[in-house]
């Protein structure tokens, strides 16, 4: 008798349950506390997912629902023969062919309980009249070994969450690069011809990335893989959830998958034969010795196996290359069988000569979504707003939205944000040392070697070198770069110029073991992350002499490729008040010396004074100001209204009235029109509030609003004729409703700007920009001095005292 050892409540027991719970009035989590279960586990029970046995009858009978012809409900294995026919394919192959899965449901009509059964065809070249044997044994050490293959694999390891965590939970489909980043070749000055270093040193970089294929397509296409991520990038989670998938019959059904992790099953004093492991492995799963005499290497001939290695970076440097050999000639002298081996570096991949590469690729902006959703769903159900904040976030927060495509790194964002959904100014530094040392440390390893470097000369050394890249080269480093750069800061230290230190060695350690280095293409270097990029450079500057600080950012302000360094160096640095207010004067200055640029900035002004509206002044100030630089062409359409975004109207006008952040969904005025001036962002314009917020600002453009908004299609009714619509006659509504928006304002008049002014106004514009992120970023500024610079944005000098700086 075959007992069924994970059971599926059908919609019937559902029901009962779900009346159970709203007649006691349990919540999940206090059904599962009564239980001693997780709370994952009774969830997915209540959501008809498949769980285990004892699970199960422990919600019965908590609930009162029968179990006792459940209990009893066995398989026969009579029955299994009897009904193999409807099994099997109708014909069974005698030309060593791989007959078709097929999959049986046996309800128990009694307690309305599917049991799932999936049998596998046999393997191949064997007669048939072995076939039907090798496929029952097979079958049955599947279903033997299937509870403890999901015990082992189906657990995360989360860095301060102290309650157990299950992969099926949180798990996000992952794709791979097919070609690594590394082996491309790519000239930078013919890939962005037409793009400044400025911009595509940055964010741009991502677009050199090869092509991806999801995970579970790159396992069935190729029989043995090495499988390269950096650290964090979701190796073991891809592994384990293969394993899971393969056991549940949902991958590679005819394959028995056997997780191996090789740190567990290796000792340092005897590193042993491969199949010794396999079989120790499966002893772990509940194998007895003596059936695994024989059957490992039938099972190994045959081409059963599907063989997960996983932690062959955790074992010393000088066994990893041998243990790759063994591997290799595992898979040589029974190669009909499935082999994946994850590790950090690719070079294994010289020895694994048979194995296709394959490399992690970073989560894209749809996974995050996912995963984030998974994540709060599971850690913090009772607030389902932690979610939705969470995505806002990711959304406004590019540098933040980088850093969240490492999976391991977006895990520890959102433990963050599961009790806090402020990011305090270290938050980058534990993000370091997540990859210096905590990470390391989770597994409990032992130093295997002695490095030339601390976690404090690492750090020191970082952030010197991300200072000097920035000014002389910018974010990646190309031919010998990187050498350069690091040889010449270790040099003009007075700790690392006494060191002997191997550079090859010191680029290994910052490529494979922290992850911080990464090879984007073929000689073409950069950090991991540029948002780390900019935070080592901060963290540099802010813990320098605050005179010497204030004088280096000053310099560089009005240097795009500055700008993330200078707002995380104002977000962290307690010297804030006084950078602020010495980054308000040189801004000011841009424009103080030039007469007509002052007249403009006062009829500016007195455009904002004569508008009746409750929000801040500055605001309208910004509107008015950008708009008109956009009638005079000095300001591209992506621009318009920029400076205003960071500050909402809404909570501006709540503030007014004496509530500071109630409004759980606020809406700025100034993003709305920018929406309304944008081809993709135009479809806002079919929302009610953009009527509403025309009356606050310019009531006589309403009447224009709404003859445009007649012409409008509405894009939620029929997207794809929205679409052609817009393709055909979207370029002249926009101008339409743009030139509405220019005609309807007060006072309007041409401004005879030189090429020269549009330039100075254009830097105005990026440097008033960039002292409002400072602003909403340093935490130690003080409430007067923000108030001061926020009240005297964009004014002329006549209308304001100057501060004293």
């Amino acid at each position: 008798m075959v007992a069924a050892l994970m059971l599926r409540a059908s919609s019937d027991i559902l029901s009962k349950a779900q009346e159970e719970l709203t007649l006691r009035e349990y919540t999940p989590l206090q059904l599962a506390s009564e239980l001693s279960l997780a709370v994952q586990l009774v969830e997915n029970f209540l959501n008809g997912e498949i769980v285990d046995r004892n699970t199960y009858n422990l919600v019965c009978e908590k609930l009162n629902i029968s179990i006792n012809t459940i209990q009893d409900l066995t398989i026969e294995k009579s029955v299994e023969s009897k009904d193999i026919s409807t099994l099997q394919p109708s014909t069974v192959s005698t030309n060593n062919s791989v007959a078709d899965n097929k999959t049986v449901a046996i309800t128990n009509s009694n307690n309305n309980l599917t049991i799932e059964n999936t049998f596998q065809s046999s393997s191949d070249n064997l007669p048939t009249s072995v076939e039907f044997g090798l496929d029952e044994s097979l079958q049955s050490i599947r279903k033997s070994i299937s509870s403890a293959l999901i015990r082992q694999c189906d657990r995360l390891r989360v860095i301060d969450i102290n309650t157990p965590l299950y992969l099926h939970n949180l798990y996000t489909e992952i794709n791979v690069f097919a070609t690594l980043p590394s082996s491309q070749y790519l000239d930078l000055n013919e890939a962005f011809a037409n793009v400044s270093p400025e911009q595509y040193d940055r964010f741009y970089l991502e677009k050199l990335q090869p092509p991806t294929i999801p995970a579970n397509q790159a396992l069935e296409e190729s029989k043995q893989i090495l499988l390269v991520g950096g650290l964090g990038a979701g190796k073991t989670t891809l592994l384990k959830y293969w394993a899971i998938a393969c056991i549940s019959g949902n991958i590679l059904p005819k394959y028995l998958p056997v997780f191996l992790p090789l740190r567990s099953l290796i000792t340092l004093h005897d590193i042993g034969d491969p199949i010794l492991w396999l079989k120790q492995q499966l002893i772990n799963y509940g194998l007895s010795d003596e059936f695994l005499d024989h059957k490992v290497e039938q099972l190994l001939n045959q081409g059963n196996l599907l063989l997960i290695w996983d932690e062959l970076d955790d074992l010393p440097e000088i066994h990893r290359a041998e243990v790759a050999q063994k591997i290799l000639r595992l898979s040589d002298r029974y190669p009909k069988n499935r082999l994946v081996v994850a590790t950090r570096n690719p070079i294994y991949g010289h020895i694994l000569e048979s194995f296709s590469i394959v490399g992690i690729a970073p989560f894209e902006e749809s996974q995050i979504t996912t995963f984030a959703s998974k994540w709060f769903q599971t850690i913090c159900a009772d607030k389902p707003k932690k979610n939705e904040k969470f995505q806002q976030l990711i959304t406004t927060n590019k540098p933040l939205a980088e850093i969240a495509s490492n999976p391991l790194l977006l895990t520890h964002l959102c433990t963050v944000f599961n009790s806090c959904e402020y990011l305090k100014p270290n938050f980058y530094q534990e993000i370091l040392n997540l990859l210096l040392t905590k990470w390391e440390q989770t597994k409990c390893l032992p130093s295997f070697s002695n490095q030339t470097l601390s976690t404090a000369q690492k750090l020191d050394l970082l952030s010197y070198v991300a200072i000097v890249s920035l000014d002389r080269h910018g974010y990646v480093w190309q031919n010998n770069q990187l050498e350069e750069d690091f040889q010449a800061c270790i040099a003009a230290s007075h700790n690392l110029s006494k060191l002997a230190i191997n550079y090859d060695q010191l680029f290994e350690i910052f490529k494979w073991q922290h992850s911080l280095l990464i090879e984007c293409a073929k000689g073409i270097y950069s950090l991991a992350h540029t948002t780390l990029h900019d935070y080592l450079a901060a963290y540099r500057i802010a813990n320098s002499m605050p005179s010497a600080a204030q004088k280096y950012l000053l310099e560089r302000i009005y240097l795009n490729r500055w700008h993330g360094v200078i707002v995380m160096t104002v977000s962290i640095s307690q010297q804030a008040d006084s950078m602020l207010k010495m980054m308000k004067r040189k801004i000011d200055d841009l424009v103080s010396q030039d007469p007509q640029l002052q007249s403009f900035l006062t009829w500016v002004n007195q455009q904002s004074i004569q508008i009746q509206t409750p929000y801040k002044a500055v605001t309208i100030r910004a509107l008015y100001l950008d708009i008109d630089l956009e009638n005079t062409r000095s300001l591209d359409r992506a621009r318009a209204l920029d400076i205003a975004h960071s500050r909402s109207l809404e909570r501006a006008r709540t503030k007014a009235l004496g509530n500071e952040n109630t409004m759980e969904t606020e809406l700025d005025i100034d993003y709305t029109i920018n929406l309304a001036l944008n081809l993709d962002l135009a479809l806002y314009f079919a929302n009610h509030p953009v009527l509403e917020l025309a009356c606050i600002l310019e009531p006589d453009l309403q009447r224009g609003l709404q003859f445009l908004r007649q012409k409008f299609p509405d894009p939620s009714k029929n997207r794809e004729a929205f679409a052609k619509w817009w393709q055909s006659k979207g370029l002249d509504w926009s101008k339409k409703l743009r030139s509405l928006i220019v005609q309807h304002r007060k006072s309007s008049q041409e401004w005879q700007f030189s090429d020269n002014q549009l330039k100075v106004l254009r830097t105005y514009h990026d440097a008033n920009k960039l002292l409002i992120e400072c602003l909403n970023n340093a935490e130690y500024v003080s409430p007067l001095v923000k108030s001061q610079i926020e009240s005297t944005l964009l004014l002329p000098q006549g209308e304001y005292s100057i501060l004293q700086y």
